[in-house]
């Protein structure tokens, strides 16, 4: 009996445990259920404004900046972040802009308007209605190589989809252009620097742009050593209704048309490239000032197609003055980037040093530290240049190991064949 009733009073007091236990539980449940639905709710009103803040502010700007073709200019109020490029909207109108690290303006892959930089190139130069206008405005202009496609119609090749851009608009295309006009002998440093473009920039191609084929046994061993080296017939443009009294301004125009319709890397034939260019191409536009006094030099230009700076630069020229030497082609872009200096990324002295009034550094001296340089200009008026291979293989000056190095991989004298 005893036990009977010890055993009653054990149960008893367990199931009144539980009860109590089972209550509190209730309760605990209850109140973390109620904790979780307010944070879910509140998560749900937080999805619903992210929501409206991306349609309305981000994707709706861009859909209907880029269905319109806006103009693009520098803003003030950053939107999106995309690595390298930042998305902008301007407080001060609806328009979008698309910048890089060094603040340079440039237009959104695929939506430069071929078609409409074919009427700007047309608005100072006459002959440019001669050219075929449907390689600039039909479907294929945007996604192709325009110079290749001009290559291909004037050969009477079919295209078979050898054109099609290898790069996007945002950054400068691997593509060379050489542009000469008048008859032209190729010398020995003018097929260093076409070795050089193909040893350091690593291009798509290689456009030789002239209204005659060059000329000599040099031109020739282009024609064997550097594969892909295409010549593209242009007959002498016009700058408007002007006299063109040197044909060097025939060749700075036309270099502007080529870059503003298709992007890509222009070079003097006194240009040698030293080291990848790779590092500036991600930037609307690079050149180097000579000095202040002869100007912007436009011996080496790197430039994304549709470039707003080529195009001002450009369109320039219907202020053409024939009687000025360096006016358009030096002293017009170097006033532009004063005005503007974000506008243009500077390598002076990467590019143009040694300079013109240092040109013994390059032909009597040794020690000028080149491989800082991208490339080094040939100052070649009235200065010893190497004409030879037999030459470079005894002289020991600056000139002769950047020589050197583009041929042999190797700027010393000895060893080399």
């Amino acid at each position: 009996m005893c036990s009977t009733a010890i055993l009653n009073i054990i149960v008893s007091d367990c199931s009144t445990c539980l009860t109590v236990s089972s209550g509190r539980t209730n309760r605990t449940a209850m109140f973390l259920f109620r904790r979780f639905s307010n944070l879910m709710t509140g998560l749900l009103i937080y999805a619903i404004i992210t929501s409206f803040v991306i349609v309305f502010y981000v994707l709706l700007p861009v859909r209907v900046g880029l269905n319109t073709g806006s103009v693009y200019k520098l803003g003030s109020r950053e939107i999106k972040d995309y690595g390298v490029v930042r998305l902008q909207q301007s407080e001060t109108n609806d328009k979008l802009v698309m910048v890089d690290h060094h603040d340079h303006e440039f237009s959104p892959e695929n939506n430069v308007n071929i078609c409409e930089i074919f009427d700007v190139i047309k608005s100072v130069d006459p002959t440019a209605s001669t050219l075929n206008s449907n390689l600039f405005c039909d479907e294929y202009a945007n996604s192709t190589d325009l110079a290749c496609r001009r290559f291909y119609f004037q050969n009477g090749l079919p295209e078979n989809g050898m054109c099609k851009r290898t790069s996007k608009d945002n950054v400068v295309p691997k593509i060379v252009y050489y542009v000469i006009f008048g008859a032209y002998t190729f010398k020995f440093w003018e097929y260093v620097s076409v070795m050089s473009a193909k040893k350091f920039i690593n291009p798509t191609a290689i456009y030789v742009i002239a209204d005659a084929h060059p000329l000599g046994y040099w031109w020739q061993r282009v024609l064997s050593d550097v594969t892909g080296v295409r010549f593209i017939y242009r007959e002498r443009p016009k700058i408007g209704n002007s006299t063109v009294k040197w044909k060097h301004h025939l060749s700075d125009l036309v270099r502007l048309q080529m870059l503003l319709a298709n992007g890509g890397i222009y070079l003097d034939t006194d240009m040698v490239v030293v080291r990848s260019l790779d590092p500036l191409r991600h930037n609307d536009i690079t050149m180097g000032l000579i000095e202040n006094g002869t100007g912007m030099g436009n011996a080496l230009i790197m430039a994304r197609r549709g470039s707003p700076f080529v195009r001002e630069w450009y369109e320039n020229y219907s202020n053409y003055k024939s009687d000025q030497f360096y006016r358009n082609s030096l002293h017009v872009p170097r006033d532009m980037w004063i005005r503007n200096p974000k506008s243009i990324h500077l390598e002076s002295d990467r590019f143009y040093r040694p300079n013109w009034f240092e040109a013994d550094l390059l032909f009597k001296k040794t020690d000028y530290p080149w491989r800082n340089n991208y490339a080094i200009h040939v100052w070649t008026n009235g200065n010893p240049v190497p004409k030879s291979p037999e030459v470079l293989r005894k002289l020991n000056t600056t000139i002769a190991q950047v020589f050197r190095h583009v041929l042999y991989d190797d700027p010393e004298i000895e060893g080399h064949s």
